[in-house]
């Protein structure tokens, strides 16, 4: 009988005393299976059941929903996702950076004025509006300065061009052409003439150069053009004075030529019908 129940009793201890699998074995368990990239995730977390894993993915869950901007089917996004993205309520609550420009050079604003309603209809942010903005400005100033480069180098042309045909009478030429622009349009003909570029035109110089050559010093003083409109007394005096200038004695003179036809205009004042 003793030896019975000791040998029962030890093997009741033996059961009862047997040591709990540890919870690094747990761990272990429920992890095999996965990919040694997830099991090293898994390791480097701290999680020890899969209890833990689901926990840490809900709070993921709950914090990236926070913030979550849910791309719309028809490409226009709701005020809640505008709210997130940070696009104003209105086109005028954009912000616009303008860009510095170089003087000459203005700012569009019309361009901006028309395209913040577009802007704002599509949901474009702020940062986006910016930076169109800018591209638009940069493009501009690259139009600009080519625009300016050809015109430089067709100035540069005509000037060569003119110098070619008015040979050593150049600057004098030009100086005529411009007092004719001057006397017959005033300052507000020179102006339009610089802006436009027409004043650095071949054509438009010869013509007022020419113009220019048929008037007398004193026409440009305020009185009337010589040759125009004359009475053959006023016809002659003018004649006598052209007679005596170098343009008309010297054949070599670069204004020769117009003085010429110059005298013959006011010998057809002095002499009507001859």
């Amino acid at each position: 009988m003793t030896t019975g129940n000791e040998s029962a009793l030890a093997g009741t201890s033996q059961t009862t005393m047997s040591a709990p699998p540890s919870s690094q074995t747990a761990s272990a368990d429920w992890t095999q299976g996965l990919a040694p990239e997830l099991k090293a995730m898994i390791d480097t977390k701290g999680y020890k059941s899969p209890g833990d894993l689901a926990q840490a993915y809900a709070h993921a869950e709950k914090a990236i929903g926070a913030d979550k901007i849910v791309v719309p089917r028809d490409g226009v996004w709701d005020s809640t996702a505008r709210a997130k993205l940070g696009v104003p309520d209105k086109p005028d609550g954009y912000r616009v950076a303008r860009p510095d420009l170089p003087q000459g050079i203005t700012y569009d604003e019309n361009f901006e004025k028309a395209m913040l309603p577009v802007a704002h209809r599509l949901g474009l942010t702020p940062t986006q509006v910016n930076e169109l903005v800018k591209a638009v400005s940069s493009h501009r100033l690259g139009e600009f300065q080519s625009s300016a480069q050809a015109s430089d180098a067709g100035r540069a042309d005509a000037e060569r061009a003119l110098r070619s045909e008015f040979g050593a009478g150049y600057d004098a030429k030009v100086t005529v052409a411009a007092r004719a622009v001057q006397h017959f349009g005033g300052q507000g003909l020179v102006e339009h003439l610089n802006a436009s570029g027409l004043g650095n035109h071949p054509e438009m110089i010869k013509a007022f150069a020419k113009i220019g050559s048929m008037m007398g010093e004193d026409s440009f003083k305020g009185g009337r053009p010589g040759g125009f409109g004359l009475s053959p007394e006023e016809a002659k005096s003018e004649a006598s004075r052209l007679m005596a200038s170098d343009a008309y004695k010297n054949r070599n003179h670069p204004e020769h030529d117009l003085a010429v036809r110059k005298m013959s205009e006011l010998f057809e004042q002095q002499f009507p019908g001859a």
